[in-house]
């Protein structure tokens, strides 16, 4: 069973593994080249992809036994069939409002993009978009993955264009 004892003798480049009583399958205490450890899981899903899935560093707030019982959750996340690893992943290669922006673009040049009378948009009107979405949108909240913006996100966006903020005042007043 992983202990505080056993996690402070772990080399460097290794990986301990909980076993005994109380131990969780698939948990451990793996340490790369610095003085560093971290706890893990590994995990089958339910298509068969091995997955790792780091839980934590230790010290506060992990200890062994705390990462042990997220450990637990994390399995029963997966048996009722969930990837928390393949979400994670994803979560993290998901669009940014920045990125929407351009894929908007590329749709409007190519005619993709109609008009209430079903026509595609004309070049003065691509002109305008662009410049408000180069002057406002990627500036200030382009940054931002689609999923995660919010409400409150959007209406500070707007209060931010009527006061005539910049992008770099925006990100100041925000934290962002």
């Amino acid at each position: 069973m992983l202990t505080l004892r056993s996690i402070a003798s772990i080399r460097p480049g290794t990986i301990h593994w909980d076993n005994g009583k109380g131990s969780v399958t698939g948990f451990g205490a793996r340490r790369q080249k610095g003085q560093a450890v971290t706890y893990c899981v590994k995990y089958r899903t339910v298509d068969g992809r091995q997955r790792w899935l780091t839980i934590g560093r230790h010290g506060a707030p992990w200890t062994p036994d705390m990462a042990r019982a997220e450990a637990r959750r994390v399995l029963v996340e997966v048996a009722k069939g969930n990837d928390p690893a393949g979400s994670k992943q994803e979560a993290r290669k998901a669009a940014t409002v920045a990125e929407l922006c351009n894929d908007y673009f590329e749709a409007a040049e190519a005619g993709r993009i109609l008009t209430r009378r079903k026509q595609s948009k004309r070049s003065s009107t691509l002109a305008t978009d662009k410049s408000r979405i180069e002057c406002h949108i990627k500036p200030l909240l382009g940054h931002l993955k689609v999923a995660s913006v919010t409400r409150v996100d959007i209406e500070r966006f707007r209060d931010a264009v009527t006061d005539g903020v910049t992008a770099s005042s925006f990100a100041r007043a925000t934290g962002g």
